[in-house]
């Protein structure tokens, strides 16, 4: 099992940003040595450009996407919007906050060789005053929330219910009346190089067996 750690990450949204935002996406990809890249993008609606806009000028974006050498940010108008779009690129581990990757190397039957990857996170909802207004607003609010796997993801794994699962991608659409979600799936895929590898030298192993044994029986005198 692999446990990496590098820059603390965690998951949180303001209310304020998801509410003034037409959309919000957080993806992660996860990559075969469970290492990975979270991506998020906002865009705003047409009378929210000023909150969105200074939620990247004021550098308030670190807090999902540190400002790094690993990070790439664009912001900028788009048409009668305004859109804020980056990743983050851990390359050093999977252990970001709340966000953890683990891969293991496990024997089976058949596939004999398989890596199996778990991934969690939480979702913190910060900024929220518990005003009337707010309560109200909050199950209508969402936000899109998706993770790619290496492998085809395991349906009975993906938490909360509710996540469409596309081979190895599973997307929620998630609403912001919860402080807190806890997010889960796990995926595995066959390691067939090694397999291919072991099956080669089984072959040759067997095709000098059976060349020695027709080598003894030509040269063995017969008995009459």
């Amino acid at each position: 099992m692999r446990a990496l750690r590098t820059h603390d990450l965690l998951t949180a949204l303001p209310f304020m940003l998801l509410y003034a935002a037409d959309e919000v996406a957080v993806t992660t990809r996860v990559e075969d040595d469970a290492t990975g890249v979270r991506s998020v993008e906002i865009v705003s609606r047409p009378d929210t450009q000023t909150y969105v806009k200074a939620f990247a000028d004021e550098g308030q974006i670190k807090g999902l996407l540190p400002a790094t050498q690993m990070r790439r940010l664009d912001s900028g108008e788009v048409a009668d919007r305004y859109r804020v779009a980056g990743d983050f690129r851990f390359v050093q581990g999977s252990k970001l906050g709340d966000l953890k990757v683990t891969r293991r190397v496990r024997l089976g039957t058949w596939p004999i060789l398989q890596t199996t990857y778990a991934y969690t996170d939480k979702i913190s909802r910060t900024e929220f005053s518990e005003t009337d207004r707010e309560i109200a607003a909050a199950p209508k609010t969402e936000f899109a929330y998706s993770v790619t796997m290496p492998g085809p993801i395991d349906p009975a794994s993906v938490l909360p219910p509710g996540g469409v699962v596309d081979s190895n991608t599973v997307t929620w659409k998630l609403t912001a009346d919860k402080p807190s979600q806890d997010i889960a799936v796990s995926a595995s895929r066959p390691d067939w190089m090694p397999q291919a590898l072991l099956l080669l030298v089984l072959l040759l192993a067997a095709l000098s067996i059976v060349r020695f044994l027709r080598h003894r029986e030509r040269t063995t005198p017969r008995r009459i």
